[in-house]
């Protein structure tokens, strides 16, 4: 049996990765450093039709390889650890070390269908990185906040120290993300596409930038499914089950849950939207996510699918 493409899984870790080419089945760990990557990259430079790298988000420490193989022009995939546990599982591999990670990771992007990582800008990385910063300030001031509740009057002021810096930090990277948008006309066109929904502010414009990069690629179903807010079916023979949204990326979904809320008072289409629901009878919560789900699959990326086609016309 002649196999045209190879497949290669990277399962990295803090120190270093394990790769596993297919159908080769040849195996290597490297450091997770500039140089071991470096290695890395000569190493499958041996080896021609590579079809997909696939690896899975590891908190930060996948970036440098990322980078680094989008760079060689290499096909780079990142795929859900969920999903990767569950392929595992539905393949009867149980047993867990790095190197059988690396098989795994391989293996599914052998057999399923991956979505290439686009690379990103140096603004966009820059806002990637701002985004999440964010969101850490954000949690450490509701930590904070909570904390506050239930000290003396001494702690109490420490607290309200820590506070005041967490506040004016996160004023400082609001401040950041504006003069990261204004840097890059096409991110702050994009941006002004966003915004021009009710309900969307500068914030939930740089959420949906960062972690939203197919706004305008993909057809409404798609998106839908990627951010979690598509009604899935739950049917078996005779019995048709209550349709419930799952997966998805939740950190864009919190983004469009707090850009719904405002959308639904004062867009006018939205607010119908929303009304006509509820008079049907519709749980809040159901209306609300139907509102998010138009909000992102009918104006959002029909919005942004106008700006691109727009863009490669002018």
């Amino acid at each position: 049996m002649t196999y045209t493409n190879r497949f290669v899984g990277i399962d990295i870790s803090k120190s270093s990765f394990d790769i596993c080419l297919l159908p080769d089945e040849q195996s290597a760990t490297f450091a997770n450093t500039a140089a071991g990557t470096a290695e890395m990259i000569a190493f499958l430079a041996a080896f021609d039709a590579i079809k997909r790298l696939v690896l899975e988000p590891t908190g930060g420490y996948e970036r440098r390889v990322v980078k680094a193989l989008q760079a060689a022009g290499l096909p780079v995939a990142r795929v859900n650890a969920k999903q990767i546990r569950q392929f595992a599982r539905a393949s009867g591999q149980l047993s867990k070390t790095d190197k059988i990670d690396a098989f795994v990771l391989a293996d599914y992007g052998r057999r399923m269908e991956t979505r290439l990582l686009c690379q990103p800008s140096v603004e966009q990385a820059e806002l990637s990185d701002l985004v999440s910063r964010y969101k850490q300030l954000s949690h450490m001031i509701v930590q904070e906040k909570n904390r506050r509740e239930k000290l003396n009057d001494r702690t109490r002021d420490w607290i309200e120290q820590t506070l005041q810096f967490l506040l004016s930090q996160r004023q400082a990277v609001v401040d950041a993300m504006t003069a990261c948008l204004a840097s890059d006309p096409e991110l702050s066109a994009k941006a002004d596409v966003l915004m021009s929904l009710k309900g969307i502010g500068l914030r939930t414009a740089c959420f949906l930038l960062a972690g939203l990069p197919e706004l305008g690629l993909m057809e409404k179903g798609q998106i839908a499914k990627l951010v979690g807010v598509a009604p899935l079916n739950r049917d078996s023979g005779l019995m048709r089950g209550k349709r419930m949204i799952a997966g998805g990326r939740q950190p864009v979904r919190d983004a469009l849950y707090i850009a719904a809320l405002p959308a639904i008072r004062f867009d006018p289409a939205m607010k119908a939207f929303y009304t006509n629901l509820r008079n049907r009878g519709k749980p809040a919560k159901l209306a609300l996510v139907a509102v998010m789900r138009k909000m992102i699959i009918i104006t959002l990326n029909a919005r942004m699918r106008e700006y691109r086609e727009a863009s490669l016309d002018a």
